[in-house]
C-alpha cells in the first residue's frame, strides 16, 4: 500500500521525508518487482528499511503485489 508523509519515525528516530515519494510495502517475494516499479513510476532509487522499523500503526503494511505482510519498506528520505 502506499502513503505520502512528510516524516515517518524509524527506530524512535523522526525521519523527514520527500514530500513527492510515497512510502510503500512490500514482501520479500516481490521486493524486486516493488523497487523497478518504484525506480521506473519515480525516477529515483528509494531508501529501504524493514517494515517492523516503521512506527506508524496507521499504516498498512502489507505488499501492493499480494496483500502479504511487508517485511521491506520503501521511501525517501531527505538530505539522502
Amino acid at each position: 500500500m502506499e502513503r505520502k508523509l512528510e516524516s515517518v519515525k524509524i527506530e524512535g528516530k523522526e525521519v523527514a521525508l520527500l514530500a513527492d515519494f510515497p512510502v510503500r510495502f512490500a514482501c520479500m517475494e516481490h521486493f524486486d518487482e516493488e523497487l523497478d516499479d518504484y525506480v521506473n513510476d519515480f525516477e529515483a532509487a528509494p531508501d529501504t528499511h524493514r517494515a517492523e522499523l516503521i512506527e506508524d500503526e496507521t499504516m498498512d503494511k502489507r505488499c501492493r503485489v499480494c496483500g502479504e505482510p511487508a517485511q521491506i519498506a520503501l521511501l525517501k528520505e531527505k538530505g539522502l
